[in-house]
C-alpha cells in the first residue's frame, strides 16, 4: 500500500477507501497496477523465460544494484527473499565478486527498466464551477 502511494502520487488514505469500497477507484490507477502487475509476473524470478539474454552487458555491482531496488521500491532483504537466498549471503556474494550474477542482474535490470517506463498514472482532470 504504502509503496503504491508512494509510487503513483495517490494519497494512501484514498486507496484505503478504494479498497473499503468507498469511492470508485481511478481508472488510470487501476491500469496501472495491473501494468505492474503483470511486468512482475512475467518476470517473476531470475529464471523466468522473459528474463533477457546475458548479452555484452556487465553484471550490476552494489551500486547499480541498490539503485534498481529504489526503482523498484524494494528493500535488500526483499531482493533476497525472491533470490531465495539469506540476505547475509547476498551481502557476501556482492562483497567477495563485487557484483550480482549475470542471470540474477538482467532479471533486476529489467524489472528496474519495467518500473521507470511505466510511470505513474496521471491525476483525473476535475473541472470546478468556480473557475
Amino acid at each position: 500500500m504504502r509503496q503504491a502511494s508512494r509510487r503513483s502520487g495517490v494519497s494512501k488514505d484514498r486507496i484505503l477507501r478504494w479498497q473499503s469500497g468507498q469511492g470508485i477507484p481511478d481508472p488510470e490507477f487501476l491500469k496501472w497496477l495491473a501494468a505492474l502487475g503483470m511486468l512482475h509476473r512475467r518476470l517473476s524470478h531470475p529464471l523466468a523465460r522473459a528474463v533477457p539474454p546475458v548479452g555484452n552487458r556487465p553484471p550490476l555491482n552494489g551500486y547499480a544494484m541498490t539503485s534498481a531496488l529504489l526503482t523498484i521500491g524494494w528493500s535488500e532483504r526483499t531482493l533476497a527473499e525472491r533470490l531465495g537466498e539469506h540476505r547475509t549471503a547476498l551481502r557476501r556474494v556482492l562483497e567477495e565478486q563485487g557484483y550480482l550474477p549475470e542471470r540474477q542482474s538482467r532479471w533486476l535490470e529489467a524489472l528496474a527498466d519495467g518500473h521507470r517506463e511505466l510511470l505513474r498514472p496521471l491525476p483525473p482532470i476535475c473541472f470546478s464551477p468556480d473557475f
